[in-house]
């Protein structure tokens, strides 16, 4: 099999002449992508991918001269293993040593040592798929391990021995899950054997790994399969036990699915464009496990308060795979709100009081995961529900008005209070959040005047009897929450 070399990037060809006349190979999984949209032609002539990874027998210090000898910008990135940057354009290509793997003391760090030709270098790589490379000169792919059968077969197999593959970095056990997910294909059965045999030594990977792998993962088409080969091989209970944990949990008569295979259907249903938004939905029924209930009254089960329950462990799980706190609590709103009722004729007032409570900036990612999580119960795969297009509607109605939903957008505020006679403290807190629900119920009410004049009765009300009175709301103006 060949790549037409007029598919390769002139700054790559530029790159092969600089470090010419020894041979620079392209590696990685640039090749592997390529091959794989379309793995029965024989010569590729459309590159999938944009990150070109170079190979090269020359020596990091060597490669690094002759880079910024013929002006180009190089920056090493990884001297230890080898790798200088070349930046051209703007654009950034890698170039590593060949190099093998010594020692791995921890499963995780290895002490590195140069190699002398490619089939060493190709030797250290973790899966057939991935120990590829282009001869840079004929355009011939290399192939020395028959990652190429297995491409077309679809099977993730290691590149000799599995159980030292994985011993060497036990993270590789969740990449072969996550490559299996990408081929939709399966895990060669030696090394199915042997993730088995070692999954819960995955607990030595720091967490920033996993959570990086599971993104990764998440931007496939369908990572419901890499996250089933997990279960079956014994890793998720030791990468996401709580998602472990809700299979062979069923649910009700309204979902087809327990609730495990209902999250993984719903993850599916959302675009592979938000995996961010994904993970948010991975995470948001893990609390039915616990909130499982049988109601005797309703026949049938229920999991009342699931969502406040998912809201906590999502947060531990998050904070444990070192998300970033705003990350944090974007999820821990989504997943708080996303039983919220969205009954058709929504008012423009209960619209805005539950947009200030999920937080404007949130709307979009619940809008997502809410139709993510009705595609994923197969009772209702075509994902509608009455009121979600009112809601939507509402919504950019109160975008194009610039209603306020929030504090800081009243017409007045500390500042108001002050002139009234009113000294700093918990009461302006008070005030502002008791005009801000009646502004929400009638938007008219942000009016400067209107709100100084009921502002004042606030005041004079406090002054007299050192409280102020809330405005009780009638049960059909509450929140009303899905079962």
């Amino acid at each position: 099999m060949q790549l037409e070399l007029s598919a390769v990037p002139a700054p790559v060809q530029q790159l092969n002449a600089i470090l010419g006349p020894q041979k620079t190979y392209v590696v990685g999984g640039i090749l592997r992508d390529s091959l794989l949209a379309d793995p029965q032609v024989k010569i590729i002539q459309h590159v999938v991918g944009s990150d070109w990874d170079l190979a090269t027998p020359l020596f990091p210090k060597e490669v690094l001269h002759r880079l910024r000898r013929a002006g180009i910008t190089a920056v090493p990135i990884g001297f230890e293993h080898g790798t200088v940057a070349a930046i051209i354009d703007g654009v950034q290509y890698e170039i590593t040593t060949f190099r093998y793997d010594l020692e791995y003391k921890d499963g995780r760090h290895p002490t590195v040592r140069f190699a002398d030709s490619l089939e060493e270098d190709l030797k250290r790589r973790d899966f057939t798929v991935n120990a590829l490379a282009l001869d840079l000169e004929t355009g011939e792919i290399i192939d020395l391990f028959d990652g190429l059968s297995d491409l077309r077969n679809k099977v993730i197999r290691t590149v000799g021995d599995a159980r030292m593959r994985f011993q060497e970095d036990y993270l590789r056990m969740i990449r072969a899950a996550r490559f299996a997910a990408k081929l939709e294909g399966r895990i060669a059965p030696e090394a199915f054997q042997a993730i088995q045999q070692n999954a819960r030594l995955i607990h030595n990977v720091s967490p920033e790994r996993i959570r990086d792998e599971f993104l990764k993962l998440l931007a496939y088409p369908k990572p419901s399969h890499g996250f089933d080969l997990m279960h079956q091989t014994g890793l998720l209970r030791y990468v996401l036990p709580e998602l472990e944990a809700c299979f062979d949990i069923g649910q009700n008569r309204f979902h087809a699915d327990d609730v495990a295979w209902h999250t993984l259907h719903s993850v599916d249903a959302l675009s592979p464009r938000y995996p961010f938004f994904r993970f948010v939905t991975l995470l948001h029924d893990l609390g039915k496990t616990p909130a499982k209930k049988y109601l005797s009254r309703k026949g049938d089960y229920v999991f009342y308060g699931h969502q406040y329950l998912s809201k906590s462990m999502a947060r531990r799980i998050m904070r444990r795979l070192r998300f970033s706190n705003k990350e944090i609590e974007t999820a821990s709103n989504i997943i708080e709100n996303h039983m919220y009722n969205l009954k058709h004729g929504l008012s423009k007032g209960a619209t805005r009081r539950f947009i200030r409570k999920l937080g404007r900036q949130n709307v979009e990612g619940f809008l997502r995961m809410r139709m993510a999580d009705r595609k994923g119960n197969r009772f209702n795969s075509d994902g509608y529900e009455k009121g979600i297009f009112h809601f939507l509607r509402t919504v950019r109605q109160i975008d194009r008005d610039d209603d306020a939903l929030t504090v800081q957008k009243l017409d007045i505020n500390g500042r108001d209070l002050i002139h009234m006679g009113l000294c700093p403290g918990p009461v302006f807190s008070e005030i502002l959040n008791q005009l801000l629900e009646e502004v929400l119920d009638d938007s008219s009410r942000n009016n400067r005047d209107w709100l100084l004049r009921r502002a004042q009765e606030y005041a004079e009300e406090y002054k007299t009897t050192g409280r102020i009175t809330h405005i009780e709301r009638s049960d059909s103006e509450q929140e009303e929450m899905l079962d």
